[in-house]
């Protein structure tokens, strides 16, 4: 039996976008995040499936998109918490 990998699923309240070219913009960076598995619109929200644990430049590269699109960071805080790096386990605490 293969190594199962452990996954968790983060709700996090939708981006505004402000043009097609914003939103495809944002699919394409947040879908590229290779710890990502999956990214589902839940009305104006976002439905992700993530590999546990993260690695740190995907988390990373998570934590600065939410930043750039001013989204709510304590949905990740599970995640930060399970890593070594002062800076990430401190990402999830600012909005925007």
């Amino acid at each position: 039996m293969p190594n199962e990998v452990a996954k968790s699923v983060l709700l996090i309240n939708g981006p505004r976008f402000y043009s097609q070219t914003d939103e495809d913009y944002f699919f394409a960076r947040i879908q590229s995040i290779s710890e990502i598995e999956k990214v589902t619109g839940v009305v104006r929200d976002l439905e992700l499936i993530v590999r546990r644990p993260m690695d740190k430049e995907s988390l990373r590269d998570l934590v600065a998109l939410m930043r750039r699109y001013n989204l709510d960071r304590s949905p990740l805080k599970p995640l930060c918490d399970e890593q070594q790096d002062e800076y990430l386990r401190n990402a999830w605490t600012a909005h925007g």
